[in-house]
């Protein structure tokens, strides 16, 4: 007591009490002035975003509050997490959509935190991930509806007075005979389809004889023609023995030749034609094969009868297999 007589008589004499008064005073007022202004001051709200809020993957500090907060809602309360009926759903009560989508997405961090994964709040949809896996992105549906394909356009056949002929295969049965469909140009401008071809048949007519077909190599993928004297060819086929000589024409179907005679002042075009098909025809029997693959024109034989062409020794016709054998593939001792 004697100590603080000591300075409140020290003040006094210098006449300093009346700023240690206030001092006194401005102690005692700044920390009540500081509180009620603190209490006072509203804490600014967060923005509110449609993105998803992330997680880190070492997990956020939780803060669990024991004690429940008064409520100063009216009307009555509902959980949250029970399914809303049409007559109430969330587009009808929009805080309560929205209150129940973010304790919904704080329980979804509570659990990805608990998991200690990254998690992925849904806006809105109060989800997240648990137990480590990373968040995923599922992929639309299929469509499940017919799927309607456009047919590709098929070719347009080719009229025939005849039926067609079936694919031949790599060698004749017994009851099989080769068929040649043959087309070539006219005088007219016009095109004539000979479908079936007779074997030894005069192209492009018997009153002009310029090639004699002499039938279907053995293998089944080529037409051979006996080129006559005076007749030039030109085009993809292949020629015996050389082009400029040719005696003994290969063609393949679909493969167009120029056909044309020689004349005094170089050649002169008569006719394009092509092979348009090698098929079989199939008989009732053995003898019916048999006799099919020996008909022959007579015209076409006699013309061969009285030929002078060299090659023709190289290419015989075997009814036996329906088919003319190249005899320059053959090897001594071989099949």
């Amino acid at each position: 007591m004697n100590i603080l007589k000591g300075i409140l008589t020290d003040l006094r004499q210098r006449r300093l009490w009346i700023v240690a008064a206030a001092l006194v005073v401005a102690l005692v007022a700044i920390p009540v002035l500081l509180s009620k202004k603190a209490s006072s001051t509203p804490v600014a709200a967060l923005p509110s975003t449609g993105a998803p809020a992330s997680l880190s993957t070492g997990g956020p500090a939780v803060t669990v509050e024991g004690t429940p907060s008064q409520s100063h809602l009216s009307g009555k309360g509902r959980n949250p997490f029970t399914p809303q009926t049409a007559s109430g759903n969330a587009s009808n009560n929009p805080s309560t959509g929205s209150t129940a989508g973010a304790t919904a997405g704080a329980i979804g961090a509570v659990g990805s935190a608990a998991g200690g994964a990254t998690g992925a709040i849904g806006a809105g949809t109060g989800t997240g991930s648990t137990g480590g896996a990373s968040p995923s992105v599922s992929s639309p549906p299929a469509a499940t509806g017919p799927v309607t394909t456009s047919p590709s356009p098929s070719p347009s056949p080719s009229p025939s007075p005849g039926p067609a002929p079936q694919p031949q295969p790599a060698g004749l049965r017994d009851t099989q005979a080769y068929r040649v469909a043959l087309s070539i140009t006219n005088a007219s401008g016009g095109l004539n389809r000979i479908d079936p071809l007779e074997r030894l048949s005069v192209v492009p007519s018997q009153s002009d004889p310029m090639l004699v077909e002499l039938g279907v190599l053995k293998g089944g993928h080529r037409v051979l023609f006996a080129v006559q004297p005076g007749t030039v060819v030109r085009g993809p086929g292949s020629c015996t023995p050389g082009p400029i000589d040719c005696e003994v024409l290969s063609l393949a179907t679909n493969q167009v030749e120029n056909v044309s005679e020689r004349v005094p002042s170089g050649t002169n075009s008569v006719a394009q034609f092509a092979v348009t098909a090698i098929g079989v025809d199939n008989y009732a029997s053995v003898a019916a094969a048999s006799k099919a693959r020996r008909q022959a024109s007579a015209a076409g034989s006699k013309l061969l009868d009285n030929s002078t062409l060299n090659t023709l020794s190289l290419f015989q016709y075997q009814p036996s297999i329906g088919a003319v054998l190249d005899l320059r593939n053959l090897t001594v001792g071989g099949n």
